[in-house]
């Protein structure tokens, strides 16, 4: 966990959240980016938080990370971010426009062709100068995970970004992360959940803080309901 850059680490539920600004929490990222070194952030949600209490996979993989972020509205308010429920878009639509000015290179997993199709898409057309590459995360059997490792290696990316389920995200970075060739992963349960929902195309909609915040609900309210129940609980005890 990082914790030599004087902001508050903060427990929620089962997680101990970075409280780092957007501006902060991006420097860190750029940071990373340019190292020769591995390095993972976690954008945390409600969901996630709820899991670390049971599971003790999700407690690895959240130990793993260096940089542990807010990644839905709840968690923003636990830790008193005063981001309007918007600190994931933010903090990646200013990573994003800092790899693009660099020329710096993202490989985006996603479960299908057609989704890889439309991330490069959106993405080269929203941040011009970042390359972007894909590969297909669809299978889970250890040779076809080897075949998508080899793949990704292959690209050299500065950043991966899986956009798959959690249970992938956790999947790929427990088993793999000493040979991912690449200096930053981000994961986020967010993203992976909802940002492929189908939804009415709006061509006047072209950037990215827009195209996310339309696909982003808050979260399901049975899912907030239960993440405030336990924090209220943690916290009285």
């Amino acid at each position: 966990m990082e914790n030599q850059n004087n902001y508050e680490l903060v427990p929620v539920l089962g997680v101990t959240l970075d409280a780092v600004s957007v501006p902060r929490a991006v420097e860190i990222s750029q940071g990373y980016v340019n190292n020769d070194y591995f390095n993972f952030i976690l954008l945390a949600g409600a969901q996630l938080a709820l899991e670390s209490q049971e599971s003790e996979e999700t407690q690895k993989f959240v130990k793993n990370a260096d940089l542990v972020l807010p990644g839905d509205h709840n968690i923003e308010k636990a830790i008193a971010m005063n981001n309007d429920g918007h600190y994931l878009e933010d903090y990646l639509d200013s990573l994003f426009s800092y790899m693009a000015k660099n020329k710096k290179k993202v490989c985006v997993l996603c479960e299908s062709e057609e989704l890889c199709q439309k991330a490069r898409t959106y993405l080269e057309y929203d941040y011009p100068g970042m390359i972007v590459r894909t590969a297909v995360y669809d299978k889970n059997g250890e040779e076809a995970m080897e075949a998508m490792v080899n793949k990704i290696n292959g690209f050299f990316p500065d950043l991966v970004v899986p956009v798959v389920p959690l249970d992938k995200q956790k999947k790929l970075l427990l088993d793999h992360i000493e040979t991912l060739g690449t200096n930053l992963y981000i994961s986020s349960e967010r993203l992976s959940t909802q940002l492929f929902m189908d939804v009415a195309d709006e061509k006047d909609e072209s950037n990215i803080v827009k195209w996310i915040k339309k696909r982003l609900k808050l979260g399901s309210e049975g899912i907030s309901t239960e993440f405030w129940q336990k924090f209220d609980e943690d916290v009285s005890e």
